[in-house]
């Protein structure tokens, strides 16, 4: 058996709603290349590994590649842009955010299965209040360094931080809840 040549039979075969992640995919992270571009001192190289590594996330989502990716925009972003802490960092953030979701959703099921539609709403309600609260710490980091306060990075990271222990606490009491009768 050929794995390539399974992974692109799979391609070929994709339900309408895996399609629709699968472009998520790589608009996510042409979008941070694009942000990347515009942040930084980085070059077109870049846009077409990136572009490459988004063809692969887009084949292979289901493996750690999409984390390795991920690791890899970080790198490049830290490397790339002069002060990685500028107001640029939010639309990056939010690209690699929508980048992980997609392909985990898209691992989450087989490439030719139905998808239902409140699972996309689901996790649409989920990734807005992420992002809102993302772009909301992110905006309180700015204005605390913009009033020549130091520590803007480190507000960010203690937010996120914060943000993820909630988000935490929250997933562990709504699936522990016993469920209780209606009546």
């Amino acid at each position: 058996m050929n794995p390539m040549k399974d992974l692109i039979e799979d391609l070929r075969s994709l339900s309408p709603q895996q399609v629709l992640l699968r472009f998520v995919i790589m608009a996510s992270l042409l979008g941070f290349t694009t942000v990347l571009l515009i942040a930084g001192e980085s070059s077109m190289y870049a846009l077409i590994v990136l572009g490459l590594l988004g063809a692969l996330c887009v084949l292979n989502p289901h493996t750690v590649l999409p984390g390795a990716v991920l690791v890899y925009c970080l790198a490049v972003w830290w490397a790339g842009v002069p002060e990685p802490m500028v107001p640029l960092a939010a639309p990056a953030g939010v690209c690699l955010l929508l980048l992980h979701t997609a392909c985990a959703l898209s691992a989450a099921a087989p490439a030719q299965a139905q998808l239902p539609a409140t699972w996309f709403g689901q996790y649409a309600v989920r990734l807005a209040w992420v992002v809102g609260a993302t772009l909301a710490l992110s905006l309180v980091a700015y204005a605390h360094e913009a009033w020549g306060y130091g520590g803007g990075l480190t507000a960010v990271i203690a937010a996120l931080l914060a943000l993820g222990l909630g988000i935490g606490v929250h997933y562990w009491v709504v699936t522990t809840k016993q469920d209780t009768p209606s009546s």
